[in-house]
């Protein structure tokens, strides 16, 4: 098995730095056949993901976020090259949804064991994204997030990025048509879950399955600040689906029309503005799992 390592050195606010030396040793140790490339900028893992598909290695693995991943599954792209993650990112939420274990060494124990699934995969804006993606509040929450940095791990930077958007933010009208059938709503947010999770914990899709060729739609409607604040923590558990003006949908193909300063994020990545289609390629990315 021949592998390579792009590693995102900032991803955790430097926790994908720290933690490598480990990795690396229990790589010594198993007498893996392997090389390590660093990223330098935001869209490198991209750029260096798709020279090692091109390049005949048997998987290539993202050592950082859910952000790295997503560079890494775009370089790759539906070419069949396994990809694997060890997750040391600020949200790790795709990895929450897919089982992986958290401490780095027991991941890279998945990645050697070479057990190859195949996951659905959306694609929004020419992007493909394996997690969570949407537009209103959360992009505008995620894209704060990305401007402001990651010093600290799991939902804290998130929480904090709510809260400065909060009171700034304006719902939107939303015109979401989901396989054919058009709601019309002024919108807190529209989220697209292939998987559960997003900004380090929150549970926005909790029906969401990585294998099951369907996305899991929830749209906040007119939901104002004061019930925003107060909703956020039923999101942590899923409960927030109980909201009368949260429904829940399952579609393969979501067209959202509405404002077009709006952002779309995937993953936690920004990839444009409104008008927007997200389409669901079924078990198309093969990845490297429990």
């Amino acid at each position: 098995m021949h592998l390579v390592f792009i590693v995102n050195p900032v991803a955790g606010g430097g926790r994908a730095r720290r933690l490598w030396p480990e990795v690396e040793e229990r790589l010594r140790a198993r007498r893996v056949t392997w090389e390590r490339f660093e990223t330098e900028r935001p869209g490198h893992a991209v750029e260096l993901a798709r020279q090692a598909a091109q390049a005949g290695y048997n998987a290539v693995v993202a050592v950082g976020g859910d952000g790295t991943l997503n560079e890494v599954v775009n370089g790759v792209g539906l070419g069949g090259v396994p990809v694997g993650l060890i997750p040391l990112g600020t949200g790790v939420d795709f990895p929450r949804t897919a089982g992986l274990p958290k401490r780095p060494q027991d991941a890279l124990d998945v990645v050697l064991s070479g057990r190859v699934t195949h996951i659905d995969v959306g694609i929004v804006n020419g992007r493909l994204f394996c997690n969570v993606a949407g537009t209103g509040f959360d992009a505008q929450v995620a894209a704060r997030v990305n401007e402001t940095g990651k010093k600290q791990g799991g939902a804290i930077p998130y929480v904090k990025a709510v809260f400065e958007t909060l009171f700034t933010y304006e719902n939107a009208p939303l015109r979401i048509t989901l396989d054919g059938v058009t709601h019309e709503v002024r919108s807190l947010l529209m989220a697209v879950g292939n998987g559960r999770f997003l900004a380090g914990g929150m549970m926005i899709c909790p029906q969401a399955d990585l294998r099951d060729g369907q996305f899991d739609v929830v749209i906040a409607g007119d939901i104002g600040k004061i019930g925003t604040i107060l909703t956020l923590p039923r999101v942590f558990n899923g409960s927030h689906l109980k909201h009368p003006k949260v429904s829940y949908h399952r579609a393969r193909q979501v067209v959202v029309e509405g404002p077009s300063h709006l952002r779309i994020q995937a993953d936690g990545e920004m990839v444009g503005n409104l008008p927007a289609t997200f389409e669901l390629r079924p078990r198309a990315l093969p990845m490297l799992l429990p």
